[in-house]
């Protein structure tokens, strides 16, 4: 997996959280503030595009080959 692949899979499993636990969380008098949605929701399409662009540069490409009518050989 890449690293954007896992920075994104941390955004979403963080996104995750909120939406089921909720934006801040309180035990024993104290209390945790969670990353603000909004700013969670632009690192996720961020990191979105990141990944793609990853996946895509490790995708072998193919070698595109013509030959001449005359048979001359490879250009």
């Amino acid at each position: 997996m890449s690293t954007a692949a896992q920075r994104l899979a941390e955004v979403r499993k963080s996104i995750s959280d909120i939406l089921n636990y909720g934006q801040s969380v309180q035990k024993d008098g104290r209390k945790l503030e969670r990353a603000e949605l909004g700013s969670l929701r632009m690192l996720e399409t961020q990191y979105v595009e990141q990944a793609a662009r990853e996946a895509a540069a490790a995708q072998p490409r193919s070698k595109q080959i013509r030959l001449s009518h005359r048979g001359k050989g490879v250009f």
